[in-house]
Protein backbone atom coordinates (compact mmCIF):
# COMPACT_ATOMS: atom_id res chain seq x y z
CA UNK A 1 0.00 0.00 0.00
CA UNK A 2 1.22 3.35 -0.59
CA UNK A 3 0.89 6.08 1.40
CA UNK A 4 0.80 9.47 0.13
CA UNK A 5 0.93 13.02 2.78
CA UNK A 6 -0.33 16.35 2.07
CA UNK A 7 1.37 19.02 4.40
CA UNK A 8 -0.62 22.23 4.41
CA UNK A 9 -0.82 25.13 7.40
CA UNK A 10 2.06 23.87 9.04
CA UNK A 11 2.88 26.95 10.25
CA UNK A 12 -0.63 27.45 11.97
CA UNK A 13 -0.62 24.37 13.73
CA UNK A 14 2.58 25.20 14.96
CA UNK A 15 0.91 28.75 16.22
CA UNK A 16 -2.21 27.03 17.54
CA UNK A 17 0.54 24.65 19.17
CA UNK A 18 2.64 26.86 21.20
CA UNK A 19 -0.43 29.84 21.58
CA UNK A 20 -3.12 26.92 22.80
CA UNK A 21 -6.48 26.01 20.51
CA UNK A 22 -10.00 26.21 21.25
CA UNK A 23 -10.99 28.42 23.96
CA UNK A 24 -7.77 29.16 25.45
CA UNK A 25 -6.76 25.80 26.59
CA UNK A 26 -2.77 24.63 26.29
CA UNK A 27 -2.80 21.86 23.59
CA UNK A 28 0.94 20.24 23.73
CA UNK A 29 1.38 18.43 20.98
CA UNK A 30 -1.59 17.04 18.83
CA UNK A 31 -3.72 20.43 18.80
CA UNK A 32 -6.30 20.80 16.19
CA UNK A 33 -5.88 23.47 14.01
CA UNK A 34 -9.38 24.67 13.80
CA UNK A 35 -8.24 28.01 15.39
CA UNK A 36 -5.93 30.73 13.98
CA UNK A 37 -5.14 32.67 10.99
CA UNK A 38 -2.63 30.59 8.16
CA UNK A 39 -4.46 27.08 9.63
CA UNK A 40 -6.30 25.47 6.48
CA UNK A 41 -5.94 23.51 4.57
CA UNK A 42 -5.24 20.83 7.23
CA UNK A 43 -2.36 17.79 7.29
CA UNK A 44 -4.20 15.01 5.66
CA UNK A 45 -2.48 11.76 4.60
CA UNK A 46 -3.97 9.03 2.86
CA UNK A 47 -3.16 5.45 2.35
CA UNK A 48 -3.60 4.31 -0.94
CA UNK A 49 -5.06 0.78 -1.76
CA UNK A 50 -4.13 -1.78 -4.40
CA UNK A 51 -6.02 -4.74 -4.54
CA UNK A 52 -6.32 -7.77 -6.64
CA UNK A 53 -9.44 -8.43 -8.29
CA UNK A 54 -11.80 -9.80 -5.60
CA UNK A 55 -9.90 -8.90 -3.02
CA UNK A 56 -10.31 -6.17 -0.07
CA UNK A 57 -8.47 -3.78 2.25
CA UNK A 58 -8.75 -1.63 4.85
CA UNK A 59 -7.24 1.67 4.55
CA UNK A 60 -6.26 4.72 6.76
CA UNK A 61 -7.61 8.21 6.14
CA UNK A 62 -6.49 10.59 8.73
CA UNK A 63 -6.92 14.79 8.53
CA UNK A 64 -6.06 17.14 11.15
CA UNK A 65 -8.42 20.29 12.21
CA UNK A 66 -11.96 19.39 10.85
CA UNK A 67 -15.28 19.21 12.30
CA UNK A 68 -17.20 17.56 8.85
CA UNK A 69 -15.80 14.65 6.49
CA UNK A 70 -17.69 13.03 3.59
CA UNK A 71 -16.58 10.80 0.44
CA UNK A 72 -18.24 11.74 -3.06
CA UNK A 73 -20.05 8.91 -4.42
CA UNK A 74 -17.77 7.53 -6.70
CA UNK A 75 -17.19 4.71 -4.67
CA UNK A 76 -19.65 5.33 -2.11
CA UNK A 77 -22.59 2.72 -1.26
CA UNK A 78 -24.95 5.28 -2.60
CA UNK A 79 -23.19 5.70 -5.91
CA UNK A 80 -23.72 3.08 -9.15
CA UNK A 81 -24.80 -0.38 -7.18
CA UNK A 82 -22.43 -2.34 -10.24
CA UNK A 83 -19.08 -0.11 -9.52
CA UNK A 84 -16.63 -2.78 -9.93
CA UNK A 85 -14.45 -1.00 -6.86
CA UNK A 86 -17.01 0.42 -3.68
CA UNK A 87 -16.60 1.21 -0.24
CA UNK A 88 -17.66 -0.66 2.57
CA UNK A 89 -17.55 0.18 6.58
CA UNK A 90 -15.96 3.09 7.66
CA UNK A 91 -14.48 3.45 11.21
CA UNK A 92 -14.13 6.62 13.35
CA UNK A 93 -11.36 7.57 15.62
CA UNK A 94 -12.65 9.26 17.74
CA UNK A 95 -16.65 8.27 17.01
CA UNK A 96 -18.55 10.70 15.13
CA UNK A 97 -20.48 13.21 16.96
CA UNK A 98 -23.53 12.98 14.40
CA UNK A 99 -24.15 12.07 10.82
CA UNK A 100 -26.09 14.14 8.23
CA UNK A 101 -28.87 12.02 6.26
CA UNK A 102 -27.58 11.94 2.89
CA UNK A 103 -26.15 9.89 0.77
CA UNK A 104 -23.18 9.49 1.03
CA UNK A 105 -23.49 10.66 4.60
CA UNK A 106 -21.62 13.75 6.15
CA UNK A 107 -20.18 13.13 9.04
CA UNK A 108 -19.83 15.99 11.90
CA UNK A 109 -18.06 15.94 15.01
CA UNK A 110 -19.18 19.06 17.22
CA UNK A 111 -15.61 20.42 18.20
CA UNK A 112 -12.61 20.73 16.17
CA UNK A 113 -10.79 17.00 15.31
CA UNK A 114 -7.73 15.44 14.26
CA UNK A 115 -9.66 12.45 12.89
CA UNK A 116 -8.85 9.23 11.26
CA UNK A 117 -11.03 7.25 8.98
CA UNK A 118 -10.90 3.03 8.38
CA UNK A 119 -12.06 2.57 5.47
CA UNK A 120 -13.01 -1.10 3.65
CA UNK A 121 -12.70 -1.25 -0.13
CA UNK A 122 -13.63 -4.34 -2.12
CA UNK A 123 -12.95 -4.63 -5.81
CA UNK A 124 -15.25 -7.03 -7.43
CA UNK A 125 -14.03 -10.44 -8.90
CA UNK A 126 -14.22 -9.14 -12.30
CA UNK A 127 -13.16 -5.59 -12.22
CA UNK A 128 -10.84 -4.30 -14.55
CA UNK A 129 -6.83 -3.72 -13.59
CA UNK A 130 -5.94 0.36 -13.78
CA UNK A 131 -6.90 3.26 -10.81
CA UNK A 132 -10.30 3.62 -9.44
CA UNK A 133 -10.63 7.36 -9.00
CA UNK A 134 -12.56 9.11 -5.71
CA UNK A 135 -12.88 11.89 -3.59
CA UNK A 136 -13.70 13.36 -0.22
CA UNK A 137 -14.37 16.46 1.39
CA UNK A 138 -13.66 17.97 4.79
CA UNK A 139 -14.96 21.24 6.41
CA UNK A 140 -14.59 23.11 9.55
CA UNK A 141 -16.87 25.83 11.08
CA UNK A 142 -14.96 26.59 14.20
CA UNK A 143 -13.89 30.71 13.20
CA UNK A 144 -13.93 31.25 9.92
CA UNK A 145 -16.03 28.55 8.01
CA UNK A 146 -13.99 26.57 4.83
CA UNK A 147 -14.13 23.08 2.77
CA UNK A 148 -11.33 21.93 0.52
CA UNK A 149 -11.73 18.61 -1.88
CA UNK A 150 -9.52 16.39 -2.24
CA UNK A 151 -8.78 13.01 -4.95
CA UNK A 152 -6.83 9.64 -4.60
CA UNK A 153 -7.78 6.43 -6.08
CA UNK A 154 -7.03 2.58 -5.36
CA UNK A 155 -5.99 0.49 -7.44
CA UNK A 156 -6.92 -2.38 -8.81
CA UNK A 157 -4.08 -4.88 -10.03
CA UNK A 158 -3.75 -7.30 -12.88
CA UNK A 159 -4.34 -11.32 -11.77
Amino acid sequence: MRRRRLLAGSAGAAVAGLGGCLGGDVCLGNCPSCTGEGSWPPTVEVEEPELDPGGSETFDVRVDGITNFSFDSRLYKCGPNDAPVQFGDVEFRPPIDSQADSCPPIYVWDDCTNATLSVTVQAAQDAEPGEYEYGFSVGKTVGERRSKDYEYAVTVNAE
